[in-house]
């Protein structure tokens, strides 16, 4: 296999996201949700903001979205000009690198056969391929939350060098300000390898933390300058926990509800709606714990469901294909990757950092909001579970048949 397997894997992987995003009409941007817009301001030199989303002639908003995705689409624009099927060809780059981490991440894991049935699955996985037609964060979220744990392994087995762990943090971080759900989960990442290692990687475990945090703090010092407050993800945080957690949101086939009362957010700057938001989110759980625990369980099914809500498509409903072939897919890659999980529990150690980043920001997600692409962040590990459940029972074969 070695180094022909992944140039071939590389190529078979961006030819067939090439060739899926010609099919789409990349003359218009059907995601449509601030990315595309803030990516253009930067690349155009208008700065960070959107309009008022509350109030068409409020005060501008300066930290509504986290900077992460915009700022990769800033440097596309920048070199290709306001280009959809630039970024788009950018994200499959992207995804394809991902394919070639999947292979490295298996390979570190188990072998490197496993590494190459897992990153062949994900090369072809139609989620893998279906974001990179759309101009929403779900493929660099997966390429950098790949990249960085596969180099804070690769650091563990490489006679703990730091530069390893240098670059792992300073990805994540990056992560943290793309999904800021990976915020949350710096603390326990940090936690794990501390338990793990104990004082032998400590030196290591420093550097990483200060170069995870390089990338938040640097957002969230920006954000004090324009905002008097500093804020490490984005004020946009609040309405997305309130919309979840309501009295209507669980009656919604979405899942969220926007039951905001406009009229409280007059004469308020956009982190003190945010915290009122935040405020009466915490205070609807406080005082309906029973209605908060049944709406974290229709999360929960929502993360782990077989095929999207129709509802939940990118510009218009999935239609009943999407669905289909989700269902096919998806299907035998949950259940084989908890198989695979389970077995996995005898090499716990090996693992555990896999384990926490799927089980805590799974669990994370389902607290607040989530919807089935949030998951797709995690599909390598999940993959990379299935393939070794397979490997593990076709030996258990071997040795008792």
């Amino acid at each position: 296999m070695g180094k022909k397997y992944v140039l071939l894997i590389f190529f078979l992987s961006l030819i067939l996201r090439i060739c899926f995003i010609l099919t789409l009409d990349n003359s218009v941007d059907v995601w449509g949700d601030w990315w595309d817009e803030l990516g253009w301001k930067i690349a155009s030199g208008k700065g960070y903001w959107v309009e008022n989303p509350y109030f068409p002639n409020g005060p501008k908003f300066y930290a509504w979205r986290s900077p992460g995705f915009p700022l990769f689409l800033a440097l596309i624009y920048k070199i290709f000009g306001h280009s959809y099927l630039a970024a788009k060809i950018g994200l499959a780059i992207l995804s394809s690198f991902t394919v070639v981490l999947i292979y490295l991440l298996g390979k570190i894991l188990v072998d490197e056969k496993t590494g190459f049935w897992a990153s062949l699955i994900y090369s072809i996985y139609p989620a893998s391929i279906f974001w990179t037609g759309y101009l929403a964060p779900e493929t660099i979220t997966a390429f950098l939350l790949i990249l960085s744990i596969f180099l804070i392994l690769k650091g563990e087995i490489e006679n703990r060098k730091f530069l390893y762990f240098v670059f792992g943090g300073l990805f994540f971080g990056y992560l943290c300000i793309t999904r800021p759900t990976f915020l949350i989960l710096c603390p326990f990442l940090i936690l794990i390898l501390l338990l793990k290692y104990r004082k032998k990687i400590l030196f290591q475990l420093i550097l990483m933390t200060i170069f995870m945090c390089i990338f938040p703090l640097s957002w969230g010092i920006r954000n004090f300058k324009v905002l008097n407050y500093f804020v490490l993800t984005s004020t946009e945080g609040g309405i997305v926990f309130f919309i979840a957690n309501n009295q209507y949101s669980l009656n919604t086939p979405s899942g969220f509800y926007h039951a905001e009362n406009i009229e409280e957010f007059k004469g308020l700057s956009e982190v003190e709606i945010d915290k009122l938001l935040y405020k009466k989110t915490f205070e609807f759980i406080k005082k309906n714990p029973k209605l908060y625990a049944k709406l974290v369980f229709d999360r929960f099914l929502r993360f782990w469901r077989f095929y999207p809500h129709s509802i939940s498509g990118p510009g218009t409903p999935y239609k009943k294909w999407h669905q289909i072939i989700s269902f096919l897919w998806e299907t035998p890659i949950i259940l084989l990757s908890f198989s695979g999980i389970f077995i996995s529990l005898k090499e716990f150690k090996k693992w555990a950092l896999i384990y926490s980043i799927i089980f805590i920001y799974s669990g994370i997600s389902i607290l607040i909001r989530t919807t089935i692409r949030y998951r797709f962040p995690i599909t390598g590990f999940l993959i990379i579970f299935g393939v070794y459940f397979i490997k593990q029972i076709k030996k258990y074969g071997k040795k008792y048949f």
